[in-house]
């Protein structure tokens, strides 16, 4: 069982919540389609402090944008934080702008507010997070991603 208080640095996602509650609540999880989230009960007891998940992916609407394995984040689009948030710029030159085929790479362990770009220096740290992003890809050919929604479009409905 956790002690009062304690902390973790396990890396969590709102995704893990379906499978983590399922299996304290003694449900099952649907089996025709694949599910992002991993149960993540041994860390909210105590018995993990690393628990079950070392990678996630980030998106803004149903844009992939970037990638985290372990300490490391690789960013496919420019993300600049605007407004109340992250989102990206319109435009040539701006957060939407292709990235050349080469990302950007931050250790976010020793550089939470990722201002120093390691991809060069950490040459080797593309694959594992391209891993990450081909294991994703492969079941949404299958069971494609829902489009995300937008209440704004008002000409699509």
């Amino acid at each position: 069982m956790t002690t009062p208080n304690a902390t973790s640095y396990a890396m969590f996602s709102i995704m893990d919540l379906l499978p983590t509650f399922a299996r304290i609540i003694g449900g099952s999880l649907p089996t025709d389609r694949p599910i992002d989230g991993v149960d993540q009960t041994d860390v909210l007891v105590g018995n993990s402090e690393t628990g079950h998940r070392e990678s996630l992916l980030s998106f803004i609407g149903g844009d992939l944008v970037a990638a985290r394995w372990k300490q490391w984040r690789m960013y496919f689009t420019d993300v600049h934080p605007t407004g109340g948030g992250p989102q990206r710029e319109p435009g040539l030159f701006s957060a939407s702008a292709p990235m050349a085929g080469y990302p950007k790479a931050y250790n976010i362990e020793v550089d939470p507010h990722e201002d120093l770009v390691v991809a060069g220096v950490f040459s080797w740290i593309s694959g594992p997070p391209l891993k990450v992003v081909e294991e994703y890809l492969a079941p949404v050919r299958k069971y494609p991603n829902p489009p995300a929604p937008n209440i704004t479009r008002f000409n699509e409905r």
